[in-house]
């Protein structure tokens, strides 16, 4: 009798939790900004962590300290601390990737996905169909990079690494099904993306 009571309250206390848990995904708020360092700098660790497991405590000092050390802000608010827990929620609870923009960008808006550091950006390309496209992009300075191309299921489409000095470069690849893209650059030094252009061919 006491073995079944301690299960039952058991199973409340998880059911609890993932029912709060649930909630902070449907309710997440967060920045074009947190969400950049987050897919950027946090999301490549977790991203085989999606299985519908609980995530940290959001009152971790521990966890705080982990999402400054990785994300490169050592000045992170709470608001942007919370921010973090809810998009690793969302990314362990559906195994995608969240961004809060509709899809749609702008060269001259290029600047709003990179990160404090200029190391990295994560940028949205929204809806690519079925089909065979070619993606410019230049880049101010002639530095090596790594490129990723990947949907918001997580789903790595296309990836390659850049060694050569160069400024700009093109990249041809496939799409075998509609998806929500996304592009993630990183490098071990600072750059400035200065134009990005995706067409069919």
């Amino acid at each position: 009798m006491i073995r079944k009571i301690f299960v039952y309250t058991m199973f409340m206390t998880l059911l609890s939790s993932s029912i709060e848990s649930a909630e902070k995904i449907s309710t997440i708020h967060t920045t074009t900004q947190t969400s950049v360092i987050f897919n950027t700098l946090c999301a490549k660790c977790h991203e085989g962590e999606c299985s519908g497991r609980l995530s940290f405590n959001t009152g971790s000092k521990t966890a705080t300290r982990h999402i400054a050390h990785y994300s490169q802000e050592s000045n992170l608010t709470k608001t942007e601390t919370d921010a973090f827990f809810s998009l690793l929620n969302y990314m362990k609870k559906r195994c995608a990737i969240y961004m809060p923009d509709d899809g749609s960008w702008k060269p001259k808006d290029l600047s709003r996905f990179a990160l404090p550091s200029h190391k990295g950006y994560f940028i949205p390309l929204g809806t690519l169909k079925k089909g065979h496209y070619r993606l410019t992009i230049e880049i101010k300075e002639a530095i090596p990079f790594r490129l990723e191309l990947l949907s918001d299921k997580i789903d790595d489409l296309f990836h390659q690494t850049v060694s050569t000095q160069q400024k700009r470069y093109t990249f041809d690849f496939s799409i075998e099904e509609t998806v929500i893209a996304f592009i993630r650059i990183r490098s071990s030094k600072a750059f400035h993306v200065v134009s990005l252009k995706l067409s069919s061919i």
